[in-house]
């Protein structure tokens, strides 16, 4: 599969998130947030939809999808020769991208750099067997609320950013820790699931 560039991912390597403890303390902040600009609420994640994004794909055509399952799988097998161990990584503190993007990032700790070290192995590996990321960026975080969700709205109701002090008090939150169950292959243009969660079409999971 040759490296592409102009057409827009469709697909996405996730973590999900899963622990109750992060979910709660994400809503909590969305609802701190609201309680001062209300006109955010469609900018808002929704809370079965916590993830984190490993890499973005442009997959062209069925045989695109497959070939990207096989080098999945051919990863886990070489994990599980390994004797693989799935990182538990801790997620606290507030961030953001220009103001546009507020998330919580990853406590920089022995989890968070095995977490690293399987996220290389992965995109490295899919690389090798001939599947490129969309975009090289790689920023482990998990998003809370993004304007591009509902930017045109927001900018005639004159919200031009996430304001900082919305969120002040809760800067350096501890958010839970969270055991990696496996890396999913989502879809972006499918309807989500009864669940909420977004359609996963190929998933390796870890015991």
């Amino acid at each position: 599969m040759a490296r592409r560039k102009r057409e827009s991912p469709n697909y996405f390597l996730a973590i999900q998130i899963t622990e109750d403890e992060i979910k709660r303390n994400v809503r909590e902040i969305q609802e701190i947030i609201l309680a001062k600009e209300e006109n955010l609420s469609t900018a808002m994640i929704g809370i079965d939809t916590l993830h984190l994004t490993l890499g973005v794909y442009y997959l062209e055509d069925g045989f695109s999808i497959i070939q990207i399952k096989r080098a999945l799988d051919k990863f886990h097998s070489q994990l599980k020769a390994a004797d693989f161990v799935p990182p538990c990584f801790k997620v606290s503190s507030l961030g953001h991208f220009n103001h546009k993007v507020l998330y919580a990032s990853l406590e920089e700790n022995q989890g968070l750099e095995e977490l690293n070290t399987l996220v290389n192995g992965v995109r490295t590996s899919l690389e090798n067997d001939g599947v490129f990321t969309a975009d090289d960026r790689y920023t482990p975080h998990v998003t809370i609320s993004k304007m591009s969700k509902d930017m045109n709205r927001l900018r005639k109701l004159g919200v031009s950013r996430i304001d900082p002090s919305h969120y002040q008090e809760k800067r350096t939150a501890y958010f839970g820790q969270q055991v990696v169950k496996s890396i999913q292959l989502c879809a972006m243009n499918v309807p989500k699931t009864e669940s909420g969660y977004y359609y996963v079409e190929h998933e390796i999971m870890f015991s």
